[in-house]
């Protein structure tokens, strides 16, 4: 439809239409005439179609308001009166998005769909829910934080944000970036914690909640954005019909830009006793860079950030590590919001010599300045930066969305952060005019205002948080009269009633739904074309990739056990950061890489036949994203790097384990949840076995003692990789795939390669791992995984499996771990090789979940008895099939599948199985489940008091 300024249509008035060729779009800014709200169409011929409404929201305290609002206005709604749409939209919706996001100054509720009819009825939905949400106490309680009784009669908190933001707390570089904003921003709302403080949750009232909730969530202080091929007159209609019935405000937040202010502190993070030996301290600096306005002086500071602490071998870190005065060094723009930040970190140190590391800090970047700012690093950098903003990503309209209101929200250009070529041609211009050195001068050696952290471990803070929560509540507790006390009883009584009710069919009959006939049996492929060049077999995915060719390595690693497996789970971190013969030095290889390549990548990974749960491949991954025009460096490079890296640099090699080291504690940490399940699946293929012996407990334990015992342990890893690079790396162990526009020659690449020695094409592989783990962490949550295998109970698996997953993970995990046991997430899965899991995830309460996930076959015995529509759960499992993904995501999908064997009618197959499904096909899944949850393995990770409490379970305990 083409639209012009002035026009009015269905409420709105259109202010300004611009053809934005380097999006290949026509962009379409409108003004609600009654309320003011403003909305952008991205009108690009995207098939998806995307819907999104944000919100300035501002927080004013550490109570997380409003990402408690943000949970709770997907909770029910004035025309959708049931307990939780937002659920039920994910159980009959063919969404290729369905979420809501609270960020440090906005709230964003965005969906879409590439059907036309649901795209209606998810805004429809979403509308109503921000518009029009019921908000009660009953969701209040649930979602935000509410007291009740235990089994012994003490008060404890409960809620899905309280323990979300446990979870998320426990991470330590969350701490530093929360603790930078409290001392950097005291005079704006960035100091607070937008997502909530566990300890600050329980301060916010219901009433105070209602009242943010009026301040914020009205249209006038509304941003709508719309991308793809949206139906606008119909769409414009439905966000008018609500918009209609407020009148405009003028009463809307403002930001308070805050003035640079110098501070320094000393705070404390969690660490757990066993981790408490070496240097375990952090400190951080961090000053205001600008304002969201100038978006070329954000970009510029990022690729001076990058030029001087990207790697290990930039300037600025690699002085700092070869000082011994950090294992880790991190340089970084922290942007986003009306003020962006420079922040500068040392991890793991010594804070008694933080004085020696800002007086290092300072010389070497003075004497960066005074040899010149090395120009061809800089232009890597920003080549780098540049690649990275340009890849697609999805899904892609919402990638824009969140862009345009990096300005949009503080009153700028919806376009100013989704436009990148002027602003790349003012930061090449600036590599000559003297741009960089001047900005340098002024970020990194004129004296300005930094606050400044001291981040101190504390073995006994994780106590102390649980003592202090205890004694409020026990003051809590004893403040209560009988009759509140009683109030108390009879309310959470109400709210376990309420959560358990289903709502009634004519409640239900409120929401839109999509029928099945708007379902196809076709599902989403990605082509797999066979070819042969100098004897190496590979296949071409022919995709639409913007002028980037992605291009994979793979080298068989049968020969290998599993112990030697674990002990070159290092190796990917390797390659690309140590010298090779052609660049001696590691930051010359680097620059190319970075000049030439959008990335380079290496992993260890797996893939198995269909049905072998025996045997599996292990392979080195070697794989870039890179220009058409630059494929030949790619090439050049990739082949470099896997031939010619040098492993005598011992203090480069220490390094990287030692930060290797760090992170694994600290994903184990945030993701206890994967970690798990790579455990308790182990025990079920070979596949999953070298799984964890890669990424599992196993690994941990191997990285723990490497770093501890380095000297000793080198030479020893110095020879196994250096003989696994020469014996693997050639053509007879290589398989390859590419993904492209077109299909480039490779024959040249392979035929530099030596023949080498062809090995088996897979190998067989058992773990050694206990079948009942419980691991500890410091940290106020726990994840808990149960995993078996269907081959073990004599089944195979089918399309109406994942149809029964779906259904449980929606209703009933959702209702017992989520709603009334309060964790943040929780699943079931069962992949089409038939291995299963169950898992929660920043769980307060591990142990009561293992013991509901025993219920999960009675439960599904049960439905199939009653008269509830399967037709929701049979759209929702078919619609998760069919996610958006970018072209290097459509490649990677692509090649798993070939390398297990599965061909476009397998998949087709499994699709038809899913929308033939019925109860009676249903119901054989409830004996499995039993066993699964009877009889499958368990992991645990959490506190030491979490995993005590799943004594019963028989778990073996070990630290992380």
């Amino acid at each position: 439809m083409q639209l012009s300024v002035g026009q009015k249509l269905n409420g709105f008035t259109v202010v300004r239409v611009r053809s934005v060729e380097e999006l290949k779009s026509t962009l379409v800014e409108m003004q609600h005439d009654k309320t003011g709200a403003q909305l952008a169409w991205m009108d690009n011929g995207d098939s998806n179609k995307l819907f999104s409404v944000a919100f300035k929201t501002l927080p004013e305290d550490h109570t997380g308001v409003f990402h408690i609002l943000e949970h709770s206005v997907l909770g029910g709604s004035r025309k959708f009166p049931v307990k939780e749409p937002f659920l039920d939209l994910l159980k009959g919706s063919m969404q290729t998005f369905l979420n809501a996001m609270t960020f440090n100054d906005k709230t964003i509720y965005p969906v879409s769909s590439r059907n036309e009819q649901d795209f209606l009825n998810l805004t429809e939905v979403y509308l109503d829910a921000v518009f029009a949400p019921l908000v009660g106490w009953n969701i209040f309680w649930q979602e935000g934080w509410h007291p009740e009784l235990d089994e012994q009669g003490n008060a404890v908190y409960k809620g899905v944000v309280f323990n979300e933001m446990k979870g998320a707390m426990a991470n330590v570089y969350e701490v530093i970036d929360q603790d930078l904003r409290e001392m950097l921003f005291p005079d704006s709302c960035y100091q607070y914690n937008s997502g909530g403080e566990p300890e600050h949750i329980p301060e916010l009232t219901y009433e105070k909640y209602l009242e943010f909730y009026h301040r914020f969530y009205h249209p006038s202080n509304a941003r709508f954005y719309l991308d793809g091929t949206v139906p606008i007159e119909r769409t414009l209609a439905l966000i008018d019909s609500y918009l209609a019935e407020y009148d405009r405000s003028d009463n809307l937040p403002e930001i308070t830009m805050q003035q640079p202010v110098a501070a320094e502190e000393t705070r404390y993070y969690e660490i757990s006793p066993e981790d408490a030996e070496g240097d375990k301290a952090h400190f951080a600096m961090a000053r205001i860079l600008t304002d969201w306005s100038d978006k070329t002086r954000i970009y510029a500071a990022m690729t001076l950030c990058d030029m001087l602490a990207g790697s290990n071998e930039a300037p600025l870190k690699k002085a700092v590590l070869e000082a011994g005065l950090a294992q880790d060094f991190d340089l970084d723009i922290s942007d986003g919001t009306a003020q962006s930040f420079t922040v500068l970190a040392a991890h793991n140190m010594d804070d008694a010599r933080s004085g020696e590391l800002q007086q290092l800090v300072k010389d070497t970047l003075r004497r960066v300045a005074e040899e010149g700012l090395n120009k061809e690093a800089l232009t890597a950098s920003l080549n780098m930066i540049e690649f990275k903003l340009r890849t697609l990503r999805e899904p892609a309209g919402l990638v824009r969305n969140i862009r345009s209101l990096d300005s949009w929200l503080y009153g700028g250009d919806v376009l100013q952060y989704l436009l990148q070529n002027g602003t790349f041609e003012e930061l090449r211009a600036m590599l000559d005019n003297g741009g960089f050195e001047a900005l340098y001068k002024e970020i990194f050696l004129d004296e300005g205002e930094w606050v400044k952290l001291h981040l101190l471990p504390s073995t006994t803070l994780g106590d102390e948080k649980r003592e202090r929560e205890a004694e409020r509540l026990a003051e809590l507790q004893a403040s209560w009269t009988e009759e509140e006390k009683a109030e108390i009883i009879r309310k959470n009584a109400e709210l376990a009633a309420w959560q358990q009710a289903p709502d009634s069919p004519e409640l239900a009959a409120t929401l839109p739904k999509l029928d099945l006939s708007e379902v196809g049996p076709d599902p989403e492929w990605t082509e797999s074309q066979e070819f042969c060049e100098e004897g190496v077999k590979g296949i071409f995915h022919p995709v639409s990739s913007n002028g980037i060719t992605y291009l994979t390595l793979y080298f068989n690693l049968s020969d290998l056990s599993l112990e030697e497996l674990t002990n070159i789970s290092i190796l990917p971190r390797l390659l690309g950061n140590l010298p090779t013969k052609t660049h001696p030095d590691t930051a010359d290889l680097q620059l190319a890489v970075k000049t030439y390549l959008g990335e380079m990548a290496f992993m260890l990974d797996t893939s198995t036949r269909a049905g072998d749960r025996v045997h599996c491949t292990p392979w080195l991954v070697a794989s870039c994203s890179v220009l058409d025009k630059n494929l030949a460096y790619a090439k050049e490079l990739l082949y470099e790097v896997l031939t010619e890296t040098v492993f005598d640099a011992k203090d480069s090699i220490r390094k990287i384990v030692l930060q290797n080291n760090e992170s694994a504690k600290q994903y184990a940490i945030m993701a206890g949840n994967a970690l798990a399940q790579t455990v308790a699946k182990a025990h079920y293929s070979a596949g999953a076995a070298v799984g964890e012996a890669l990424n599992g407990y196993t690994n941990l334990q191997y990285l723990h003692d490497f770093a501890d015992h380095f000297d000793e342990r080198f030479d020893d890893f110095k020879a196994l990789v250096e003989r696994v690079m020469g014996q693997s790396v050639c053509r007879a162990r290589l398989f390859t795939s590419m993904a492209a526009s077109d299909k480039a020659e490779l024959g040249d690449l392979f035929a530099r390669f030596e023949e080498g020695t062809p090995v088996p094409e897979q190998a067989a592989y058992t773990t050694t791992v206990p079948d009942k783990l419980g691991i500890t962490i410091p940290a106020q949550i726990g994840f808990a995984v149960r995993a078996n295998h269907l081959d073990t109970m004599g089944c195979k698996a089918d399309g109406s499996l994942q149809v029964a997953c779906t259904l449980l993970r929606l209703d009933y995990l959702w209702n017992t771990i989520r709603v009334q046991g309060g964790a943040y997430g929780t699943g079931v899965s069962a992949g089409m090789s038939g291995m299963m899991s169950v898992f929660s995830y920043r769980d307060p309460t591990p142990a009561r979940s293992l013991g509901e996930y025993a219920r999960m076959g009675e439960v599904l015995e049960a439905y199939c008895k009653g008269d509830d529509d399967l037709v929701k759960y049979i759209i929702s499992t078919v619609g998760s099939t069919d996610r958006l993904a970018a072209p290097l995501e459509k490649s990677m999908q692509a090649d798993t599948l070939y390398m297990a064997g599965y061909t476009y009618e397998d998949m087709k197959r499994r699709r038809i199985e899913m929308l033939e499904t019925t109860k009676e096909s249903l119901a054989k899944w409830a004996e499995p489940l039993r066993k699964l949850t009877n009889e499958g393995s368990i992991c645990v990770v959490g506190h030491t008091g979490a995993l005590e409490a799943c004594s019963e379970y028989g778990l073996q305990i070990v630290e992380l």
